[in-house]
């Protein structure tokens, strides 16, 4: 039988882990913001050291990042807000004919519709532009709450962007003060983790940022080709959504059929086909080539880490779901199945 002392100890311990556990649920969004850094950190740690290498100083590296990142935001917001607002009024200026599409459909079925609805005309709720303001204006006011607002959501992009240039420039330091707390026989082993956690979650940033980019230009010139009025809405939404893997393809794809619906069935059956293209290019070859050598995660364990964080703490958590889950993969893999392996081989 275990000794007193030691079941007090275990008592204790697990007493700890769970009140740690506990603090960090109670600091969540502070914990959120860390994480997001730390991720972002790891996606710009690789360019930061090769470029050291050839001199160029880490601050001015994370400066020149933040610059470009910048300018390339605001040359798409400029180019593509006029484009994508135009679209989106024509469609809304459509969307009488489109209830009224939608009505016929339902008026061709009346037959098979009849045993449910008594016999009764069916017919949906009348839709026009007055009942898209209040619309909107609710959705408005439900985002900014969900986001505490807009200044602290933009306080908290910069605070994140702050913490991970400052991961970045003093790198070397930080590592060094954190591995004091080590015990020096397990210090290489302990950076060794922690530079394969930092890889990986680094590579999944990078690599998302080239499939979103590359299903929004496929989405937006496969929806052109085909005749779709918005191709442009759809591919701006699509890579915007597509940093939270299966949200931006389910979405867009929904928003497309949806207003497809008013058009010709060759149209309607373009559009499928686009998305269908599409999803088998990003999930054969974008995601296997640019984000699956990186995370090295079974795609169960990628929808559970999203179904996970976005249970907790949203889309924020659902960012950073992924990421993370591949950095507790690369621990555990390290420290507790390359332990077992080699006591079965010992």
């Amino acid at each position: 039988m275990p000794e007193r002392g030691s079941l007090d100890a275990l008592f204790w311990k697990a007493l700890l882990v769970a009140g740690a556990l506990w603090l960090l649920y109670l600091c969540l969004d502070i914990v959120l913001l860390t994480l997001s850094a730390l991720v972002l950190a790891a996606a710009i740690l690789p360019l930061a050291d090769s470029l050291q290498k050839r001199r160029v100083p880490r601050a001015v590296t994370v400066c020149g990042l933040y610059a470009i990142g910048l300018g390339v935001l605001t040359l798409l917001v400029a180019l593509l807000v006029p484009v994508v607002g135009e679209q989106a009024q024509i469609l809304s200026q459509r969307l009488p004919q489109f209830y009224q599409t939608l009505n016929g459909w339902i008026a061709s079925a009346r037959i098979g519709l009849g045993r449910f609805s008594g016999g009764r005309a069916f017919e949906l709720p009348p839709i026009g532009l007055e009942r898209i303001g209040p619309l909107a204006q609710t959705l408005v006011e439900r985002s900014l709450q969900a986001t505490r607002g807009l200044f602290t959501g933009a306080f908290a992009a910069l605070l994140v962007l702050f913490v991970a240039g400052y991961i970045v420039v003093d790198r070397r330091r930080l590592a060094d003060g954190l591995l004091r707390f080590v015990p020096r026989p397990s210090r290489t082993r302990t950076a060794k983790v922690a530079t394969d956690v930092m890889r990986r979650m680094g590579g999944y940033i990078r690599g998302q940022m080239i499939v979103s980019a590359c299903a929004a230009a496929l989405l937006t010139i496969g929806l052109m080709i085909v005749g779709f009025e918005a191709p442009l809405l759809i591919g701006v939404l699509a890579g915007a959504l597509n940093f939270v893997p299966y949200l931006g393809s389910t979405v867009s794809f929904i928003l497309a059929i949806l207003l497809a619906l008013n058009s010709s069935v060759f149209t309607i059956v373009g559009v499928v086909a686009v998305f269908v293209i599409e999803q088998f290019l990003e999930g054969h070859f974008l995601v296997p080539y640019f984000t699956g050598r990186q995370v090295e995660l079974h795609p169960l364990a990628v929808l559970a880490a999203l179904i996970v964080g976005a249970n907790l703490a949203g889309v924020l958590g659902a960012l950073v779901a992924v990421p993370l889950t591949a950095g507790i993969d690369a621990v555990l893999q390290d420290v507790y199945l390359k332990a077992i392996e080699q006591k079965n081989v010992g």
